[in-house]
């Protein structure tokens, strides 16, 4: 009885894992290739001639949040209609910025260019960009002449949800004609009358509505054309074996005669937050929206939710640990722990708030403690200001308004009208990752004797000194972790 209720429980979490689903990280860069399969061998009776060869209008389109530029079922918007029409793609041109700019619904406007392409013509190195949240692609272009026909991508997915992985390469080979509901006519070259009321989006089929299309002897229409999308950016993977500890020391910078500019008074940086992970985590990243956890590290210097939505990513294999430290007094104050890193999870991220603020931090995101050569010795660097987008805020302050809609992550710039922008390129603090020991079964015996960090804190205008077991918990952590390996090594394979 025992067995078999061990058994099924595995089940279940196998069953969880290969179920489970996953925002692909960070931002991903493709190449995408549009080959035409028009032409009257391939659709014999459903190819014009006149008054025009049969052709595509530009490509156009964008990545999006969620909702596509057009759906099936739907009424075309004004800038789908004019594109289905007459091929002019102004209009949905000024929609999709309206949706990046306004809306923050779409992230990258697609465009093949200014030419149209001929029915088996190929256009390649179209520039698509998605991020973690605008992982979805749509497009449109005519099929011209027609009277409101047109083809394109309704909307697709380039992050495999399952594995949260962005995909390599992503071919979509079966484009079919739609309607767009808005232009009478059955034939390419047919006088065309505006639809009253207009309709819906529709696909055209040989049955309906009546179109050149039916006279095909296929029994389906065969595609139109082809799309190939081609990762451009992906990450080079070096590979490093065995365990070490480092040591993570953290310097603040930050002073008035640093940035004299609003200077507040009780200036420190909030409790760290640390992971180790592999390639498939980001705790956070240029361009792209904070998650709750970040949002309150930036925010308000609150680490709790954060520190939640880490240990999750632990189930799935994506993270190995996460540490946390005391605050950090400015200038002069410093905190210091060790840190646990491992072949699949040779990377680091770390984030702390600029505090007081309204929602402006420092951090690492995703090095990779790995090099070509093995592991590193010793690796310094020079941290900047970030503004998570998610609260208002000109000056070293706290309750703000939030920021609606909620923006993504960017670099603070000497452009910024901030109080920070003036010296934003000048270092608010440094982090060094120093490499120590290898990790066998005689420095895991040993870690009770591990050195406690000694962490400099000021909340308030009044200085103090605390020690903190910043270095005892994350390496209690770490005794799970190692025991956990094989586990983590299985999860692995699987994702």
């Amino acid at each position: 009885m025992v067995g078999t209720v061990w058994l099924v429980a595995l089940f279940s979490l196998f069953s969880a894992a290969y179920s489970a689903k996953y925002e692909c990280q960070g931002v991903a860069q493709y190449g995408l290739t549009f080959y035409g399969m028009w032409s009257n061998m391939t659709h014999p009776n459903a190819f014009p001639f006149t008054p025009k060869i049969g052709r595509f209008s530009p490509l156009v389109g964008a990545s999006l949040r969620s909702d596509p530029l057009w759906m099936s079922g739907m009424p075309a918007s004004q800038g789908v209609k004019n594109v289905a029409e007459t091929g002019n793609s102004a209009v949905l041109e000024q929609e999709i910025m309206q949706r990046i700019m306004s809306a923050k619904t779409a992230w990258k406007q697609i465009k093949s260019g200014n030419m149209t392409i001929s029915g088996t013509e190929s256009v390649m190195n179209i520039e698509v960009e998605v991020t973690k949240d605008f992982p979805y692609v749509s497009l449109v272009t005519m099929l011209a002449p027609s009277p409101d026909w047109f083809t394109g991508i309704m909307k697709v997915s380039l992050c495999n949800a399952s594995s949260g992985m962005w995909m390599d390469s992503w071919t979509i080979d079966d484009i079919q004609p739609w309607d767009a509901g808005t232009d009478d006519g059955a034939t390419f070259d047919a006088a065309n009358t505006a639809t009253t009321p207009p309709g819906y989006i529709t696909q055209i089929t040989r049955n309906a509505p009546p179109t050149n299309f039916m006279y095909l002897a296929a029994s389906a229409i065969p595609t139109l054309g082809k799309m190939m999308f081609v990762r451009q950016n992906k990450p080079t993977m070096n590979q490093c074996s065995g365990m070490y500890y480092y040591t993570v020391k953290f310097e603040a910078k930050w002073s008035q005669a640093t940035h004299p500019n609003g200077f507040p008074s009780g200036a420190h940086f909030s409790p760290l937050v640390i992971a180790t992970h592999s390639y498939k985590y980001k705790m956070w990243s240029d361009m792209t929206r904070a998650s709750p956890g970040v949002k309150e590290v930036a925010e308000i210097g609150a680490e709790g939710t954060l520190y939640s939505e880490v240990m999750m990513m632990k189930k799935p294999g994506f993270v190995s640990n996460v540490y946390k430290t005391g605050a950090v007094s400015t200038p002069g104050g410093y905190t210091s722990t060790k840190i646990m890193v491992q072949n699949m999870y040779s990377m680091v991220s770390l984030i702390t708030m600029i505090a007081p603020s309204p929602d402006w931090f420092v951090g690492v995101d995703s090095y990779d403690l790995c090099g070509m050569n093995g592991w590193k010795e010793t690796v310094t660097m020079d941290l900047l200001p970030w503004d998570a987008g998610t609260e208002n805020g000109l000056t070293y302050s706290l309750d703000n308004a939030a920021t609606m809609p909620v923006d993504v992550i960017m670099r603070i710039t000497p452009n910024s009208n901030s109080e920070i922008g003036a010296h934003a390129n000048i270092t608010f603090a440094t982090v060094t990752f120093t490499r120590g020991e290898m990790i066998t079964a005689t420095t895991t015996a040993r870690t009770t004797t591990t050195v406690r960090a000694t962490t400099t804190v000021r909340a308030t205008t009044t200085e103090r000194t605390t020690t903190t077991d910043s270095s005892a918990r994350g390496l209690s952590a770490d005794l799970f972790a190692i025991l956990s390996v094989s586990l983590l090594a299985i999860f692995g394979v699987l994702y």
